[in-house]
């Protein structure tokens, strides 16, 4: 069954009824199963594939903060050409309408974190063709795709922002449906003569509005993790919240933004990105630049992850270098972090590093851990709580929904 549903939503989703002619109502109750499951498809297909190329950790983990996204409207239903036959050899048109085609609807959730679980190219529901005996076809339901509070919905084509939505199950409409084509019955309404009641024309249903989107995050976390290659981030993100990035003793091991949560009893919650490392130069295009620096910029608080053990660039001299880059890609940035991580403690012999971090930097809470070992992260916790915000979670927004109109 599961290979029958993957072989259908790869080429088309929308239009699975074509595969059962005979058996309209198993079509179409397939899909609905689609449209309904349609993240799970999705899911399924990419696991497939990441599995055949060995990239399947970056399919599942990597954070997606800017997607840019086709969406059509669904198409009309065609309309039906039928003729009803009447006593004394007498007959009339009774072919009806087809349904009008779903829209593409977008909708705020705090449930969604990035935009990986949307495909790049979104379709809606075709209306139903219309039948005899003035039978107008179904109305093809409305697509409710979820995205992230706080995004920014733009035009690919003038990459002008449209509109932002910053509030709890705000709607947006993407696309529109088609009209539904018209059965003979409607078009020979229109004709004078005899030849009316013998019209056996119809139209076909118009395609759906097609629009050219690009979706970006405004905040992509509560808080981001900022730092040099290799300072231990990753794993720092692993430590404190289960998350699972990639980690690996060489640097830019993490090219692409992770996110982790830190869960607090009471159903609240901070949300943690893990951000590429940052080198001397990346304000002026070094390293990955400033890609890197626009997923900082969309962090509300930065957290200073320092590698205490590293011999060819002493913590103080770190932390210079990160204020430097982070001012000069944009003023005002470093008055959002809220402490320094001093990782990689079990690697340090004597605490006089430790000492002199807090005695240069006294505005920060200086936090000494080790992430490998798991060692004071119970310090990073308490210090990142008073940003924790209440969480409850929807599971009805879990997938691409199905609104029934």
């Amino acid at each position: 069954m599961i290979f029958m549903i993957y072989f259908i939503s790869y080429y088309d989703h929308s239009n699975v009824e074509m595969f059962h002619p005979q058996f309209k109502m198993i079509g179409r109750c397939l899909k609905t199963y689609c449209v309904r499951n349609i993240d799970s498809i999705i899911l399924f297909k990419n696991r497939l594939r990441f599995k055949s190329s060995g990239s399947r950790e970056r399919a599942e983990s990597s954070l997606i903060d800017y997607l840019e996204v086709s969406i059509r409207g669904g198409k009309g239903g065609v309309g039906c050409a039928s003729i009803q036959k009447m006593v004394r050899n007498k007959s009339k048109p009774d072919g009806a309408d087809g349904g009008d085609g779903g829209s593409v609807l977008l909708k705020t959730s705090r449930s969604r974190l990035d935009f990986s679980h949307i495909p790049s190219e979104v379709i809606g529901i075709s209306g139903g063709a219309g039948g005899s005996k003035n039978k107008t076809g179904e109305r093809g339901g409305d697509l409710v795709v979820t995205i992230p509070v706080g995004s920014i919905i733009g035009c690919q084509q003038s990459q002008k922002p449209l509109v932002e939505v910053n509030t709890e199950d705000e709607l947006f409409l993407a696309a529109r449906g088609g009209r539904g084509g018209r059965g003979n019955r409607s078009i020979a309404g229109q004709m004078y003569g005899y030849d009316r009641y013998f019209c056996r024309e119809k139209e076909e249903g118009e395609e759906g509005q097609l629009s050219m989107l690009y979706l970006e995050m405004k905040t992509i976390a509560d808080i981001g993790l900022v730092g040099l290659p290799n300072a231990g981030k990753s794993s720092l993100l692993r430590a404190i919240s289960g998350a699972q990035p990639k980690i690996a003793s060489y640097p830019f091991t993490t090219l692409r933004p992770h996110i982790g949560v830190i869960h607090y009893d009471g159903y609240y919650r901070v949300r943690m990105a893990d951000i590429p490392g940052l080198i001397e130069g990346s304000s002026l295009g070094r390293g990955l630049g400033f890609s890197f620096l626009k997923h900082i910029e969309r962090c509300k608080s930065l957290l200073y992850v320092v590698d205490m053990s590293n011999t060819d660039c002493e913590p103080i001299q770190t932390i210079r270098i990160l204020e430097k880059e982070l001012e000069a890609y944009s003023m005002g940035m470093t008055e959002n972090i809220v402490g320094i991580v001093a990782n990689k403690i079990d690697l340090l012999h004597g605490p006089n590093s430790i000492v002199e971090l807090a005695r240069a930097f006294p505005q920060y809470p200086v936090m000494p851990i080790s992430a490998l070992e798991q060692r004071n992260i119970v310090a990073v916790r308490n210090v990142l709580e008073p940003y924790k915000y209440l969480f409850v979670h929807d599971q009805s927004e879990d997938d691409i929904i199905l609104q029934n109109s």
